[in-house]
C-alpha cells in the first residue's frame, strides 16, 4: 500500500479504533497501522462507497469536504 489518503473520506481524531470499518470494508481500503496510530483509508483501494461512514458508531469517518459548503453558505 502506498499510504495516500483517500480522496473521498478522512478519519477524524475522535476515532475509537473499534475496527468496525476494517471488518465491513469489502475492498480492504482501511488500515490499522498499530497501537496508538491513526487508522488510514488507502486512496488506491477506496471506491468511495461510504459503507465505513455508515458503520462508524462515533461518526469519526467523514466525507472529504463535508462542512465546507455549509461554512461557505454561512458567510
Amino acid at each position: 500500500m502506498n499510504n495516500k489518503v483517500s480522496q473521498f473520506y478522512r478519519i477524524e481524531k475522535h476515532c475509537i479504533r473499534c475496527g468496525f470499518c476494517l471488518d465491513i470494508c469489502s475492498w480492504d481500503a482501511l488500515d490499522a497501522p498499530g497501537k496508538g496510530r491513526a487508522f488510514t483509508i488507502e486512496e488506491d483501494l477506496c471506491p468511495g462507497c461510504g459503507i465505513c461512514v455508515d458503520c462508524c458508531p462515533v461518526g469519526a469517518i467523514q466525507k472529504v469536504g463535508a462542512g465546507e459548503d455549509d461554512a461557505a453558505a454561512d458567510r
